[in-house]
């Protein structure tokens, strides 16, 4: 897979920066963001996800250029910290055009694509968030389980076709993510200060999270391999334990409870 033709979505910052440059050290790499980015290590092209006629635009362009797609990065995505039930109707529409559906409309326009080359990986970087429903985290959450659920339907359609999909689901990562969150967070806010409290520990977390190097290198493993599986949870150990085995495991709750002591809420 060496010299693979990779684009990777929401390449700008964050995960997808790290990502990017990462892969480029081997393969053909576009990074692509709202806006284009000067010329770098690779190149770059401008993408949309929530606008139709971008993603058309954007893998015509690499397919002409390129010839082929080998590898399709579903990296985009926003944040967002609020009570479900004051969450702004825009925020949640936002949240959702760019987390699920911006990668739900490039998949569907790639597949042909890599079907006609019978070979082809769709990576969609989901979240532990897609694995528990996290407080304060309703939204952000319903976009990644919409995704875990998506990917497993796809990846047993796809597959006699030489296509692979799968989920990667970060923990904590040492990123900029808070400038890229939607949230809402409301100073009277009946759900304060629990509300508030959970943002700090998000924040906490993610300045103590493990190096996007460690996703990008998970996500070059899976790029390798012959057969990938279908999730993979890139966290520190405690939270890889409490998204899979932990998860599964303990009655619904006592897992409840174990969430509730975390980010002391009251029940």
């Amino acid at each position: 897979m060496k010299d693979s033709v990779i684009l990777i979505t929401g390449a700008s910052s964050g995960i997808g920066a790290g990502i990017a440059a990462y892969l480029s050290q081997e393969h053909r790499v576009i990074g692509t963001s709202r806006s284009a980015q000067p010329e770098g290590a690779f190149p770059w092209m401008q993408l949309d996800v929530t606008d139709p006629h971008s993603i058309s635009q954007c893998v015509r362009e690499i397919v002409d250029s390129y010839g082929r797609l080998d590898v399709l990065i579903n990296n985009a995505g926003l944040g967002m910290v609020s009570s479900f039930e004051e969450a702004p109707r825009e925020n949640v529409e936002r949240l959702m055009n760019t987390n699920f559906y911006g990668a739900f409309w490039l998949i569907q326009e790639v597949l042909p694509i890599m079907r006609n080359q019978q070979s082809g990986k769709i990576i969609n970087i989901s979240s532990i968030a897609g694995l528990m429903g996290l407080p304060y985290r309703s939204v952000y959450s319903a976009s990644k389980f919409a995704m875990e659920g998506f990917t497993e339907a796809l990846r047993t359609e796809v597959g006699k076709f030489g296509i692979q999909a799968c989920t990667l689901q970060p923990g904590s990562i040492r990123t900029d993510i808070k400038g890229n969150r939607v949230s809402h967070l409301p100073k009277d806010s009946p759900y304060n200060p629990e509300l508030q409290h959970v943002e700090d520990i998000i924040n906490t977390e993610v300045d103590a999270g493990i190096d996007v190097q460690e996703v990008a290198k998970a996500i070059s493993k899976l790029i390798s391999k012959r057969k990938i599986p279908s999730k993979y949870v890139v966290a520190k150990p405690f939270q890889k334990l409490v998204a899979t085995p932990i998860r599964r495991l303990l009655p619904s709750s006592i897992f409840q409870r174990l969430l509730e002591n975390h980010y002391s809420i009251k029940s």
